[in-house]
C-alpha cells in the first residue's frame, strides 16, 4: 500500500539514493550524462539536502509497502504561493497513482499554510509536463536558467488552489 510521510533531515540518504536511482532514468533522453551527475551532486548529497531542509523546504516521502520509492518537496516563495521544487517518483510506479498522491500531498500542505497557487518549473523536454497538465496545472512562462553554465531550458507551471 503506498502512504506518503513528512521527511526529516535523518531522510536525506533516502532522498539522495532515490535521486540517484531516478534521474538517469527520467533524464538520459534530456540532459547529458555530465549535467545529470552534475545535479545529482549538487542537490542530492546529504549536505545539499540538509541544506535545504534548514532553508524551508519541506520533504515528502512516498513509500509503497515500507519501501521508499519517491520524493516530493516544496517551499513558500510568498505569502500564498508554494513552489513544488522537487517531484519524482520510481519508474516502476508511473501511472499507478503516486505522482498525484505527492501531489495532493504537496497541495493539503500549501493550503494548510494559507497558499492560494502553487508553481513548478519543469524542463521543456521532460513528459512529466503533460503529467503536471492532467494534474491542472497550466504553463505561465517559458524560462532560460543559466545554472552553473548549464541552461536549464523549463516551463513554469501554475495551478490555483
Amino acid at each position: 500500500m503506498m502512504t506518503v510521510r513528512r521527511a526529516s533531515a535523518e531522510d536525506a540518504q533516502t532522498i539522495g539514493d532515490l535521486a540517484k536511482q531516478i534521474w538517469p532514468v527520467c533524464y538520459a533522453h534530456i540532459i547529458t550524462q555530465d549535467q545529470i551527475a552534475f545535479m545529482l551532486a549538487e542537490g542530492y548529497s546529504d549536505e545539499a539536502l540538509t541544506a535545504q531542509m534548514k532553508a524551508g523546504q519541506t520533504f515528502f516521502i512516498l513509500e509503497d509497502d515500507g519501501q521508499p520509492l519517491g520524493f516530493a518537496s516544496l517551499s513558500a516563495e510568498s505569502a500564498d504561493v508554494y513552489k513544488l521544487n522537487k517531484l519524482y517518483v520510481h519508474q516502476q510506479l508511473h501511472g499507478k497513482g503516486a505522482g498525484k498522491m505527492l501531489i495532493q500531498t504537496a497541495e493539503a500542505y500549501a493550503k494548510g499554510n494559507c497558499a492560494k497557487h502553487l508553481i513548478l518549473n519543469v524542463n521543456r523536454n521532460n513528459q512529466a509536463q503533460h503529467f503536471y497538465h492532467k494534474m491542472g496545472f497550466t504553463i505561465v512562462e517559458e524560462v532560460n536558467i543559466d545554472y552553473h553554465g548549464y541552461v536549464l531550458d523549463d516551463y513554469v507551471m501554475a495551478k490555483n488552489l
